[in-house]
């Protein structure tokens, strides 16, 4: 642990911010707890005004009571505690998107507050063409911001429509498509570990990386979200944003800045040459899944067709798995893993680089297989770095074992790690907009999805069953092994 004091805390200049869907599950679970450890921590100056909208109407004081009663339903016991330090920011404004006193309200509502006025839009993606049409407000980054949150629309052209409407209205700059992976902790010191230090970038290539995965498992069914995940499913549910966003900051070329289009430009590259995936056959690079039922921590649970919202005969996918490579210099040839489900054994989310092996094998292999060098990140359950080498075992003359240089981020400073929501919610106020997408990230996003889409149901591949508390159907194990390696659990258990 450090001996360094603890930073100061740099509050964020005032600002009017607008919360729309606040009675909504996001908001109460990720975004107000956000708000709320914020302003416990000081990080709001009293002039700020925090404004609650949604359709009912409702005090300040009962929006928080509800508010409370959900996290406590969800044991959120620190998200509570801290509830209370809104109060003095908050007011509450009745809002029905589309009707006809809409604009009037909002207006009302955000007058004489201190700009930025920012709107949070945590409404389907299918409500911010409304939206638009009720925010006033010039062209200036420094007195109105937008936030959108994933997914922008359905598909590539309903994304471009919903983007064509909102740039009638704002400039870019005023834009902040908001993907919570990007403010992770883990995720931004993987690109200060290659910008920051020499060692690791020269290494990114593909003379020394064999297999890159990326894995985001939810231990969790669809629970309420039934309606809306019925249509999306989890191509465009999760590999559409977050997997593809974590695949494009791995694997960008180091910008010329950290400025925020400079980043962009480079993750823009990497979407842009990514290989869409073969579909179909016994060499298919895409294993989709559904759920059936199974047991979680020793309790039964339903399969996916038995959720309620769900029909009887719902072919939407809760598992992906896909292999992809990009084509550039740097990366042609090398595997990129992506792996996603629902109803898996552990709530698991990270990045596995792994590094090629040596090229002569002079020591006994670890529990009978390579696990070589990897390097881990962590993104949840919680944010860490670790980097497997192989180090000789005590009273073991000539065997390996895999060894972790590791990077806990609660460990490693004296100061509380913030939520990604957290870090999110003060670039936003402060105008800092590194860690959001562009556009053109976006619909590179977009047609990569829709082109497999496209594949899967010309090939009319339907979605295989595995049981919940699985990793996902045995074929994804075999594309894994297709691709000359295996999924990161494999080697948890090896040993000499």
């Amino acid at each position: 642990m450090s001996d360094s004091p603890p930073r100061p805390i740099d509050p964020v200049d005032p600002f009017t911010f607008v919360l729309h869907g606040s009675s909504g599950d996001l908001a109460r679970r990720k975004i107000l707890p956000a708000l709320a450890h914020l302003a416990a921590n000081g990080y709001f100056q009293p002039q700020s005004r925090i404004i609650l909208a949604q359709r009912q109407p409702v005090t300040p004081d009962e929006a928080l009571a509800q508010a409370d009663e959900f996290l406590a339903g969800n044991g959120e016991e620190a998200a509570r505690a801290a509830l209370t330090a809104l109060k003095p920011l908050l007011s509450t404004v009745a809002l029905t998107l589309g009707g006809a006193q809409a604009a009037r309200s909002l207006d009302a509502a955000v007058e004489g507050g201190p700009a930025p006025v920012v709107h949070y839009a945590a409404l389907p993606s299918s409500r911010f063409v409304d939206l638009m049409g009720l925010i006033r407000g010039a062209r200036d980054p420094e007195r109105l911001r937008v936030v959108l949150e994933k997914p922008l629309g359905s598909s590539g052209a309903d994304s471009r429509r919903i983007e064509d409407v909102v740039a009638q209205h704002l400039d870019e700059s005023q834009v902040y498509r908001i993907d919570h992976y990007l403010g992770k902790q883990a995720v931004q010191n993987l690109v200060a570990l290659r910008l920051g230090n020499l060692i690791f970038d020269p290494l990114f290539n593909r003379e020394h990386v064999a297999q890159v995965q990326i894995t985001i498992a939810e231990d969790l069914g669809v629970e309420e979200r039934a309606a809306s995940y019925e249509q999306s499913g989890a191509l465009r549910d999760m590999v559409q944003s977050h997997m593809l966003q974590l695949l494009a900051t791995l694997a960008m070329d180091p910008p010329i800045s950290l400025d925020a289009d400079a980043l962009r430009d480079e993750k823009l590259k990497i979407l842009r040459s990514l290989k869409v995936p073969r579909v179909g056959g016994r060499d298919s690079d895409v294993v989709i899944g559904q759920y059936v039922a199974g047991h979680m921590n020793g309790r039964p649970v339903p399969g996916y067709q038995q959720e309620r919202g769900v029909g009887a005969r719902s072919m939407t996918e809760s598992f992906v798995a896909l292999r992809t490579e990009v084509n550039t210099w740097r990366w042609a040839g090398v595997p990129f893993l992506l792996r996603t489900g629902k109803r898996m054994p552990e709530r698991l989310a990270e990045i596995v680089v792994q590094f090629r092996e040596v090229p002569v094998q002079l020591y006994t292999p670890v529990g009978g297989q390579w696990s070589g060098n990897r390097l881990v990140v962590s993104l949840q359950p919680e944010d860490s770095l670790r980097l497997q080498i192989l180090a000789k075992a005590p009273g073991q003359r000539d065997c390996l074992q895999p060894v972790a240089l590791n990077l806990d981020f609660s460990d490693a400073w004296r100061i509380p790690v913030r939520d990604a929501y957290e870090r999110l919610l003060t670039d936003i106020f402060r105008g800092r907009l590194s860690l959001f997408l562009r556009r053109d990230e976006v619909e590179a996003q977009w047609a990569f999805v829709d082109q497999l889409r496209a594949e899967l149901q010309e090939r009319a591949m339907q979605p295989l069953a595995y049981p919940a508390g699985s990793y996902g159907p045995p074929e994804s194990t075999a594309l894994a092994f297709r691709s000359g390696g295996a999924w990161s659990e494999s080697f948890r258990l090896a040993g000499c």
